[in-house]
């Protein structure tokens, strides 16, 4: 993925440039850790990375600052940053009727409870789902949801995803080492 000329110049404006990162706060803070392509570029690794650590956290209801714990997630693995924050838009309020229920009724069968019964009173008393001993099914559900969806994903991505070889992989002739075009006498 290549980003278009503007956009880098902006960056490098605004001091976003590996060279201008290299020193500053956030590289003391963080180290060669915020600027290594790991956390930007979207390979197979790095997006793995962040759909093991950031499915879970959004799985997990009502939970503040979903972001914010993604990005720290993301850092600590070396996971893909954006994937990592998109992910958290996935758990909204148009997401919750499939969301909440799917991590209770987990809840419920890890608690061992029968799944026809868990099933026959979440769709027919809604009113039980208001008691404190649901937050109990919810959370624990979401976790193991979480952790379930994490691996399975990053399994999936593992198995699925293909790298863009570069040029040199290629054998890509036309192209020199160092991106220029070779003269016909070279």
């Amino acid at each position: 993925m290549r980003l278009p000329y503007s956009v880098l110049r902006w960056m490098h404006r605004q001091k976003f440039s590996r060279n201008k990162l290299r020193g500053s706060k956030l590289h003391r803070w963080f180290g060669d850790g915020v600027v290594s392509k790991a956390l930007w570029l979207p390979t197979r690794g790095s997006l793995a990375r962040a759909w093991l650590v950031g499915f879970p956290i959004t799985v997990v209801p009502f939970l503040p600052g979903q972001s914010i714990l993604a990005i720290i997630a993301a850092l600590m693995v070396r996971g893909n940053l954006l994937l990592c924050i998109a992910l958290q838009f996935l758990s909204n309020p148009i997401t919750a009727p499939v969301h909440l229920p799917v991590c209770y009724f987990a809840g419920e069968l890890v608690r061992g409870r029968m799944p026809d019964s868990t099933w026959r009173l979440l769709t027919e008393d809604a009113r039980h789902l208001l008691s404190a001993d649901t937050v109990i099914s919810l959370y624990l559900g979401s976790v193991v949801v979480g952790l379930i969806g994490g691996v399975v994903g990053y399994a999936v991505i593992l198995r699925t995803w293909r790298d863009k070889p570069s040029r040199r992989d290629r054998g890509d002739e036309s192209m020199p080492p160092f991106g220029r075009p070779r003269n016909k006498g070279d």
